[in-house]
Formats: C-alpha cells, sequence, structure tokens
C-alpha cells in the first residue's frame, strides 16, 4: 500500500507543473535577418521564431529577385519553477540574384487559430566585393577577407629587351563558395611583352589570408620585353562561380522529392555565374641593349653562361674527320644562343654544326650543345684554335666574352706505302681442303650446317592468338591495366582536388561523432554527451578553419559564425559542464543531437 501511495504522489509530483499552466499562452513573433548588406554572391540566414505554441505554418511569399531556401525548424520546451513557455525557431537562407534593396513583407504566421504577422526586413544586396564595378564586374584585385577570387603576381621590375624573367602567378579561389573546374589558364594582357606557355596543371595548395581560407593554384613561368619602353601588364583568368538556387519543384507540390543536394545540381539546383578574375597592373619596363663594347660574335644571349670545348678523336690523318663538341650550360635565354664560331683558316675545313638543347629542373636553367665536324688539311697543325662565345650580363650590365683553351691534335700524313688497290684487297684465299664438305662448311664462323635429320611434325598449327592461355594471359594484363588507370585517375583527381579529401576525411570524422554521441544519447549519459558535443565541434571547425581544433573557444565560434548558429548554445552548455556538473533530460540530448548534426551537416 504504501508503495502505491508513493507512485500516485510521484506521478503527481510530475503533473502538477502541467496543472498550472494558463489556459491560452500568448503568441509573439520575431524575424531577424544575419546580415542587412552583403554581396550578391553569398546570403544572409532569415530567423523567425513563434514564442508561445508548438506549431506554426509560416508562410512567406515570392519576392522578385530573391530566393528562400527553408533549412528545417527546431522546437524548444522550458519549465522553470513551475513557468511554461514553449517557441518554434523556423531558418530561411536568403540568396539574392542580384544587387538591390529587398524589403521582405510581413510574414503571416498561423499557429492554432491565430494569426499573427512580422516586422517587414529592408536590407541592402551590393555587387560582388562591391569593387568590381571599376572593371565591370569583375573580381577584386587584392586580397582581404571579403574577396572572391583575385590573382597575385610576382615583382616584375626593371629588365633589358630579349632577358628572360621568372614569374610566379597565383589564382584565390575563397573556399566559402563552390566553383566549377578551371579549364584554361591566365592570360596576358600586354602589348611588348611575351610570356611563356602556361601548364595547365598547376600546383595546387590552400593558404590562409586574414583569416580566410582560400584554394590557390600558381604557374611558374616566364615573361620577356620584346621592344623597349614601359608596358602595362595584365592577367585575367575566367572562372565560374556556383550559387545555389531553388529547389526545383515537383508535379505534386512540395520541393524535389529527391532532398539531395547530387540531384539538386543535376535538376537546377546550382545556378552558374560567369566571372573574371583579374591581378593588379603591373609595368614592365624593356631596356634597349647597350651599344657601346657589343662584341662583333654577340647573338642576342642574355643571361649567365659557360662555354666547354672538346675534340675527339684528337690523333687523325689527313682528311680523317674530328668531332668538335661545343657546350653552353647557365641561365637565360638559350634561343638566342648561337655556336661558337670557328675561325675562317685555309687549313681546317668546318662543316655546319647540330644542336640540341636540354633544360633543367629549374627554368630558365638549361645546356645547348653542339657538335660541328672539322677536318685538317695540314699536318704541321698542332692544335685546334681557341673558340669564344658572347652574352650580355643583366647584373653586371655588361657585355662578356668567353673562351677556351686550344686543344692539341696530332695530324700525320697519309700511309704511302699501301696502295689503294691494297687497301681494298680481299684477304688471301686459303688452298682447297680435302676435307669433307659438310666439315668445311662446319669450320666456317658464323654458318650453321645442313639439317638432313626430319624434325618433329605437326598435324595441325594453331596460331598463338587463338591459344587459350594466350588469350587468358592478355585478358589479365587488360584487367591490370584498367585497375592502374582508373586507381591513378582516383589518385589524380584527389590530387587535383584536396578540398575532396579533406570534405571525406571531415565526413568520415562527423559519422563517428555522431555514432559516440548516439551511444552517450541512449545510455542517458549527460557529462559524456556534452563532451561529445564539444570535443564533435572543435574537431569540425578546427580542420574547416585549418587551426588546432583543442584551442577553439566559444569566442571564436562567435566572432566566426555569428549568433545565429546553435552551435554557441551546445558548445557553452558543454563548456558550463567540462567546468561544474550539468544535468541533461533525453528530450534536450536529442535536441542538442539534432541541432549539431544539422549544423555540422551544414558546414560540410
Amino acid at each position: 500500500m504504501g508503495r502505491r501511495n508513493f507512485s500516485a504522489f510521484f506521478i503527481c509530483l510530475l503533473l502538477l507543473p502541467l496543472f498550472s499552466l494558463p489556459a491560452r499562452a500568448e503568441i509573439t513573433v520575431e524575424a531577424s535577418l544575419s546580415s542587412h548588406s552583403f554581396p550578391v554572391d553569398s546570403a544572409a540566414k532569415l530567423t523567425i521564431t513563434v514564442t508561445g505554441a508548438r506549431s506554426a505554418d509560416i508562410e512567406i511569399k515570392e519576392i522578385d529577385g530573391l530566393q528562400f531556401h527553408n533549412r528545417g525548424q527546431s522546437s524548444r520546451i522550458n519549465i522553470i519553477n513551475g513557468n511554461y513557455s514553449s517557441s518554434i525557431s523556423g531558418s530561411y537562407i536568403v540568396q539574392p540574384l542580384q544587387p538591390g534593396t529587398y524589403t521582405i513583407p510581413p510574414i503571416s504566421i498561423t499557429a492554432g487559430k491565430e494569426t499573427v504577422q512580422t516586422k517587414p526586413i529592408t536590407f541592402q544586396v551590393t555587387a560582388i566585393g562591391q569593387r568590381q564595378q571599376a572593371h565591370k564586374q569583375k573580381t577584386s584585385t587584392s586580397s582581404g577577407e571579403n574577396d572572391v577570387a583575385f590573382i597575385l603576381v610576382s615583382e616584375i621590375g626593371r629588365h633589358y629587351t630579349g632577358e628572360i624573367v621568372p614569374l610566379k602567378i597565383k589564382a584565390y579561389f575563397n573556399r566559402k563558395y563552390r566553383w566549377e573546374p578551371i579549364n584554361s589558364p591566365p592570360a596576358l594582357k600586354a602589348d611588348g611583352v611575351v610570356m611563356a606557355p602556361l601548364s595547365n596543371e598547376p600546383e595546387q595548395n590552400q593558404e590562409q589570408l586574414k583569416g580566410v581560407i582560400y584554394h590557390v593554384l600558381s604557374w611558374d613561368t616566364t615573361i620577356s620585353g620584346i621592344k623597349a619602353g614601359r608596358h602595362p601588364v595584365l592577367f585575367e583568368l575566367d572562372a565560374t562561380l556556383l550559387l545555389q538556387q531553388k529547389r526545383a519543384r515537383s508535379p505534386f507540390g512540395g520541393n524535389s522529392p529527391f532532398g539531395d543536394s547530387f540531384f539538386d545540381s543535376v535538376f537546377g539546383g546550382l545556378q552558374r555565374k560567369p566571372i573574371q578574375v583579374i591581378s593588379p597592373e603591373l609595368h614592365f619596363k624593356a631596356l634597349e641593349l647597350p651599344e657601346k663594347g657589343r662584341p662583333e660574335d654577340f647573338s642576342g644571349a642574355i643571361g649567365d653562361f659557360q662555354l666547354t670545348v672538346s675534340a675527339s678523336p684528337r690523333q687523325v690523318e689527313i682528311g680523317e674527320p674530328i668531332t668538335l663538341t661545343m657546350e653552353i650550360a647557365g641561365k637565360g635565354n638559350f634561343d638566342r644562343v648561337e655556336p661558337p664560331h670557328f675561325p675562317s683558316t685555309p687549313d681546317w675545313k668546318t662543316y655546319s654544326p647540330s644542336t640540341e638543347y636540354s633544360s633543367q629542373e629549374t627554368y630558365p636553367f638549361g645546356k645547348k650543345q653542339f657538335e660541328q665536324a672539322i677536318v685538317a688539311k695540314n699536318s704541321r697543325l698542332k692544335q685546334i684554335p681557341s673558340l669564344s662565345f658572347s652574352y650580355f650580363d643583366p647584373e653586371k650590365e655588361s657585355y662578356i666574352t668567353v673562351a677556351s683553351a686550344p686543344i692539341a691534335v696530332n695530324i700525320a700524313e697519309p700511309d704511302s706505302s699501301v696502295t689503294p688497290q691494297q687497301q681494298l684487297t680481299a684477304t688471301a684465299v686459303k688452298p682447297q681442303s680435302a676435307q669433307p664438305a659438310t666439315e668445311a662448311v662446319e669450320g666456317i664462323k658464323g654458318l650453321a650446317p645442313l639439317h638432313l635429320e626430319t624434325g618433329t611434325l605437326y598435324q595441325s598449327i594453331m596460331p598463338l592468338y587463338k591459344k587459350t592461355w594466350f588469350l587468358a594471359t592478355v585478358g589479365c594484363c587488360l584487367l591490370f591495366l584498367l585497375f592502374v588507370f582508373f586507381f591513378k585517375l582516383r589518385i589524380s583527381n584527389l590530387e587535383k582536388h584536396p578540398e575532396l579529401q579533406l570534405q571525406k576525411k571531415r565526413q568520415e570524422l562527423l559519422t563517428g561523432d555522431l555514432a559516440k554521441l548516439s551511444q552517450a544519447r541512449d545510455s542517458n549519459d549527460g557529462p559524456l554527451f556534452l563532451a561529445l558535443c564539444r570535443q564533435s565541434i572543435q574537431q569540425q571547425l578546427g580542420l574547416l578553419w585549418q587551426v588546432e581544433g583543442s584551442a577553439i573557444s566559444l569566442a571564436d565560434i562567435k566572432n566566426r559564425l555569428g549568433d545565429t548558429t546553435d552551435l554557441i548554445e551546445i558548445f557553452a552548455v558543454a563548456e558550463q559542464a567540462a567546468y561544474g556538473t550539468s544535468e541533461l533530460s533525453p528530450e534536450t540530448m536529442q535536441k542538442y543531437f539534432e541541432q549539431l548534426k544539422r549544423e555540422l551537416e551544414e558546414l560540410i
């Protein structure tokens, strides 16, 4: 009997707060926008909070130039000292289609039999970065937190016409936005300046500038001035920005039945917006090469070079050729490097040289090799004369001539005791031997004797390509090649898009964290649940911001994500639990679990 009385008392104690509820709570509504001024390639978060109701229907009218994307609703119930309160929050992403001033009219909310309205909200949508208008809606050229994309180029300075100038081009793309792959490298816009072709596979990495993470494409190239003067230099790159647009309507009403971002992308979920990324305007000052001190054999080579000359063979007879090898190595414009001129003399006969160029990994370093045949006409010659090569050194601003040392050779007269007829005479024939013909044939080196025996006979001969073992071997090889091809293709795709690896890593980490959170929730372990919430938020934001996750604090989350995210409340409760005690009801843990899952999946 005592147990029954105790159970009845306990149930009444639990139901007592419900008896104190008012017959009808007053319904209030409030609408807020996360930003009242933002660019057209960005978006704002609209939050509608209904207090005093457990459910509500929110009706947002269509507005020209704006699209609203529903991000779901969340509810909250509070019972404090017998006072009951409930609220519903609806989140929407406001996506503009063009710049301008917009006003969201009063939004009607129906809760039960009562209908209330929000206050109108006015906001401003600017152009991309607001600084592109000076370049006809081109993307801003300087780096900053609000830049969508821009190009930075290394310093050029003052150089001579024809001089090879190393240049590094880096294109920055804000990782906050989605982009289509770049199909072509930056283009040079300049008069009087030429550039070496850029690779279609640039180096890719990530950089953080002023707290913003960018995906960076880098090209190493060279430019050269072709005429004297001060030439403006500009680089342009065409890119495509992907903007989220309103989901396709189902023929039965409502949004697309697929509910998947993949199908949204295929059936019009993303809007492509071409933009042009430009670099700051630089100036290339090209100077004419000085006339004073210019050598006669100067061919236009500019840089720093070394000359090496060798000859082989060095002991010949008159009329026999000698191969002269001339190698010019260093850095500079090798397209202007010509072979050293062999001195004109009646003692030597020369032929046109052949050329072979090989570049090194560090451009413009390389070497150019020339091979020239020379023939001595006089046995009194004791050496090959010195050869010289002239170039202009832009660092020393002077012409330099390098010369090789003479090469000693030994030129002999032809042997007069051997006549040309004797040189052509074959080796004397030996007397005929009395050995059998077969043994004589076997004694001749290089010839095989005739076979008098019958070899193995086959009834039929099957071609190799019809044999089963051959077809199986070829099939295995083809399967192996296909496996290697697709494996390398996957590795190459991951290397070109490191953000995919990071996204996959974050998704796998989030899946594991959610599984642990689900176990803690099911076991009703509040402290462990909050500790896992705090750890999961730090890990995900740490990977997103490229910082150490354990160093992220509540202030960092507020500064970077604003006050509209539900992660702030969860992280604050988790931090309080880390330094004290905190008890959570199963309903609160379920609510935190859903909010955490939704917010972190949106960040991915």
